[in-house]
């Protein structure tokens, strides 16, 4: 659905709890925010139950794609971003130690990386290119199932 679609299926309320959701992406002060006169709690509530409403997910998301191509953001842009940060941490830097004779800074001969963030990196191209999604295997009869992975035969018993 379009954002004009969307906009036309939700109530003044969801709509308004929409916009105000993406200024800090927090129910809670959405809902008080919109000039709830509740506790804080009860906002809270309100806010969970809003969020859970697809057609108000929907639009939050459509808002939020929207936001992105009015940026200039785009996957592929992302992507080489992701890209780029994941070869930065993976050069190899050496690692520098006293030298007291020369009084200077000299390579040791051992090399680091930043594999954490190298890590960090290719799991978020992963999940935006949508490899981390769940693989579900059977079979329509119930039957057994065999996996295969580098060589390697797994089946499920059955």
């Amino acid at each position: 659905m379009t954002i004009t679609e969307l906009e036309k299926a939700l109530k003044p309320e969801e709509r308004t709890f929409a916009r105000e959701y993406l200024a800090d992406y927090n129910a809670t002060a959405a809902v008080l925010r919109m000039g709830f006169d509740g506790t804080k709690p009860a906002a809270a509530n309100k806010g969970s139950k809003l969020l859970r409403k697809p057609k108000v997910r929907e639009y939050i998301d459509a808002l939020l794609r929207e936001q992105a191509e009015s940026a200039g953001v785009t996957k592929n842009g992302l992507i080489a971003q992701l890209l780029e940060i994941k070869q930065r941490c993976m050069a190899a830097e050496p690692v520098m130690t006293w030298d007291a004779e020369s009084k200077s800074w000299v390579e040791s001969g051992e090399y680091r990386f930043d594999a954490k963030g190298a890590a960090k990196a290719i799991e978020q191209m992963s999940k935006m290119l949508g490899y981390d999604a769940p693989v579900k295997l059977g079979t329509e009869d119930g039957g057994a199932v065999t996996l295969q992975i580098a060589g390697k035969a797994f089946d499920d018993g059955g």
